[in-house]
């Protein structure tokens, strides 16, 4: 689970580094249909279709078509934006496990309530429940 986990997220911080966010996987039919539109009217195979979008004929391309313009807005073209999501993860390979206690013959009297039932395998000294003396 740890090995997903962390394949997950190396995957995510490549894709960013890239500048492709999830938004961009959802205009990937729209990249399909612009394609076959650009197949049908121009003859366009992939290499001068990704050539006239992402490429040197992009500057070329946009000033020719105006009328394609709303449909060049869909297309996935790692946009920069402003908001920034941070994800943090701890995984951790401890294991604490609980164990119940009975309750010490000292800490039965009337005036103190306090029971300590659970011992936690890993518990610094410093972090220590307070003891009746």
């Amino acid at each position: 689970m740890q090995t997903m986990v962390s394949a997950v997220l190396s995957f995510i911080i490549l894709a960013q580094s890239f500048s492709v966010s999830l938004a961009d996987f959802l205009h990937i039919p729209d990249l399909i249909n612009h394609y076959e539109y650009h197949q049908e009217t121009f003859g366009d195979d992939v290499f001068t279709f990704l050539n006239k979008h992402y490429g040197e004929l992009k500057a070329q391309h946009d000033t020719e078509n105006q009328e394609e313009r709303e449909d060049h807005e869909k297309l996935p073209t790692g946009h920069q934006h402003s908001c920034v999501h941070t994800a943090v993860v701890f995984l951790g390979t401890e294991v604490f496990e609980s164990d119940y206690k009975s309750i010490p013959a000292d800490q039965t009297s009337a005036n103190y309530f306090y029971h300590d039932t659970y011992n936690f395998s890993v518990v610094t000294g410093i972090f220590q429940p307070p003891k009746n003396v």
